[in-house]
């Protein structure tokens, strides 16, 4: 009863508006038409139950006329919706306006209770950012007394470099060493009649090969074995970063 007493009353105050204006521009008409039409859809929408349409009705007849009457309105229909924010500060505005109003009482009463929701609900709100901070802090707690301190770091490519390196020797060795063993043979076994040079050549070139063979091979028997060794024990033990909640946020210390 208290919504359609404010219905007719702003009908009323539009109307007398338009009546007092009727000397007016056509553009200040055609606003007060627009703002009745407003109103009248905005009403009837309100007795439907469909309250969002109802607002907007009513918060487009208020911009078209700057009645603060129809803040009561704005302010009852924010209030169904639980729109408090909205509904509180529409009736702060009505009572800013009309302070000897009749609904004076209810008004206040309408404040008083929106103001205490609104703080209930900031107290909640700020109370689970508390709770959640906590339930990360003891998280984060948890996972730093769980996971080791240290982690093992490897010594990167330099030892593969020298397996590879000392490999890639120990093959060119077996090759020239072979080569010279088979020249050496190629000389003992020289048929008779053979050309002098050519026998005098792998007589020469044998040794050698099998003298740089062996070099190779023990060059690149030791690259293998020493990079073998280095990938084993050239690692060492690096501090785990550390991840901390604080007030202002997650914060990451250490190495990477």
């Amino acid at each position: 009863m208290r919504f359609l007493f404010i219905v007719v009353l702003s009908v009323s105050c539009l109307a007398s508006t338009s009546r007092a204006d009727a000397q007016s521009t056509g553009s200040r008409d055609s606003k007060i038409e627009a703002a009745k039409k407003a109103f009248g859809a905005g009403t009837r929408a309100y007795a439907e139950g469909d309250f969002e349409t109802a607002l907007a009705r009513f918060q487009r007849a208020y911009e078209l006329t700057g009645s603060p009457d129809l803040l009561y309105n704005i302010a009852t229909v924010s209030d169904r919706m639980r729109l408090d924010e909205e509904a509180l500060q529409a009736y702060e505005g009505y009572l800013e306006a009309r302070p000897n109003s009749a609904d004076r009482e209810h008004v206040t009463g309408r404040i008083e209770v929106l103001r205490a929701a609104l703080d209930a609900q900031r107290r909640a709100e700020i109370d689970a950012e508390i709770e959640a901070r906590k339930a990360a802090l003891e998280a984060a707690a948890r996972v730093k007394a769980e996971r080791p301190l240290t982690r093992y770091v490897g010594p990167g490519p330099g030892p593969w470099i020298t397996i590879g390196a000392g490999s890639a020797a120990v093959v060119t060795g077996a090759v020239l060493f072979g080569l010279g063993q088979r020249d050496q043979r190629s000389v003992e076994s020289a048929a008779p009649g053979s050309s002098y040079s050519t026998v005098q050549d792998m007589a020469e070139r044998g040794p050698r090969r099998t003298k740089a063979g062996i070099a190779l091979l023990g060059v690149g028997g030791a690259a293998v074995v020493g990079g073998i060794i280095w990938q084993l024990t050239g690692g060492h033990e690096e501090a785990m970063p550390e991840v901390s909640v604080g007030p202002t946020g997650i914060s990451v210390r250490g190495r990477f």
